[in-house]
């Protein structure tokens, strides 16, 4: 196949997947991929390829002139999340319900992110409007499906918070889950391994650049901030996001405690099915099946609730100097910044609450 293939390949469907972006040279990568490679990956990214993987380089103006022509797809659903708190599961288990088509973490998705927060920057490589047709691009090249009746349900990576605005915007038929834990579960998660801590503190620049553009507290500098406080503030902004969200498109999101999922998964999942106007009469049997006794990102290893409940239990007595630190300092802010306000109903299990 040559680079004319798999730009004329957009028109055939999601099997020429637009899977990764370029800005420095203005070029979008467009892989060759099929319906059980997209049921399989936990992440697009390299570690969705095979070694028979065929894909091109192709210049963004061409992709993006291309996709202007196609028929907009079906309106896409997507999961938005906090990182590290189920979402890789709560993606497979929906997609077990009849007309899902799961892409999970799409990096051209986390480029789109990362660009709108370098937009007021004299550095930026895009202007607005650059920046809004090459999302309306993205999302229209991810939001594909294989049949009639089907939805893409897009899980975004978890420094896409910022996206959830634009993404309702683009098509008033896309709705989004909203996933997250209280943040004394969160904490514990993210500093009881040393892999988990360096993806937090990854991505940290990003949650902190969009509390300052949220709230306007710049005196707050990462270089001073133990993990603790950084994990607080990524937990905090990326559920201010939420809370906004809700605020300005209630009826089209819907918040979804992991916790609460798993102390009753079959009504969980029936209650995003009906969200998303998905046949919810397999839920009885999907939960029942191997997805909840398997770890979501790494689905030939066993895992279910009770193991993660034992972990939790353990890492709670050696993390919690950390933990409880990082709680006070996100109370603190919340009492500091009156719009994080609202946040603070989800820090504890005992006062989280399930809109």
């Amino acid at each position: 196949m040559n680079a004319d293939d798999f730009l004329k390949g957009l028109a055939q469907g999601p099997d020429f997947l637009f899977q990764d972006l370029d800005l420095v040279n203005r070029r979008g990568l467009v892989v060759k991929f099929d319906r059980d490679a997209y049921r399989r990956a936990s992440f697009l990214d390299h570690r969705a390829f095979r070694n028979d993987t065929l894909g091109a380089w192709l210049s963004l103006e061409s992709i993006q002139r291309h996709t202007a022509d196609l028929t907009e797809p079906p309106a896409a659903h997507a999961i938005f999340h906090v990182s590290h708190c189920g979402s890789t599961l709560v993606s497979r288990l929906l997609a077990e319900l009849p007309g899902v088509l799961p892409l999970r973490e799409p990096l051209t998705l986390l480029a789109c992110a990362q660009e709108r927060r370098e937009l007021d920057r004299p550095t930026s490589r895009l202007d607005q409007a650059g920046w809004d047709r090459l999302f309306d691009a993205t999302l229209k090249l991810l939001s594909r499906s294989y049949q009639p009746g089907e939805r893409a349900c897009i899980k975004a990576t978890s420094a896409c918070g910022n996206l959830i605005a634009p993404f309702l915007r683009r098509n008033t038929g896309s709705k989004a889950v909203l996933l997250h834990t209280d943040l004394e579960t969160w904490l514990t998660v993210m500093l009881r391994h040393d892999d988990v801590r360096t993806n937090g503190r990854f991505y940290a620049q990003s949650w902190l650049k969009d509390l300052h553009a949220l709230a306007g507290r710049k005196d707050i500098r990462l270089a001073t901030l133990s993990d603790a406080e950084m994990f607080a503030i990524n937990w905090l902004t990326t559920m201010l996001h939420f809370e906004r969200a809700r605020q300005e498109s209630a009826t089209r999101v819907r918040h979804c405690d992991f916790e609460g999922l798993l102390a009753d998964p079959a009504g969980g999942l029936e209650a995003l099915g009906r969200f998303l106007d998905l046949d919810a009469a397999k839920v009885p049997e999907i939960v029942a099946g191997p997805l909840m006794k398997s770890y979501a990102k790494r689905p030939n290893e066993a895992f279910d609730a009770a193991t993660r409940a034992r972990e939790l239990q353990e890492a709670r007595k050696t993390m919690a100097a950390e933990v409880n630190a990082g709680l006070k300092y996100a109370e603190k802010l919340c009492n500091e910044i009156a719009m994080l306000a609202p946040v603070g109903s989800y820090l504890t299990r005992s006062n989280t609450r399930n809109a």
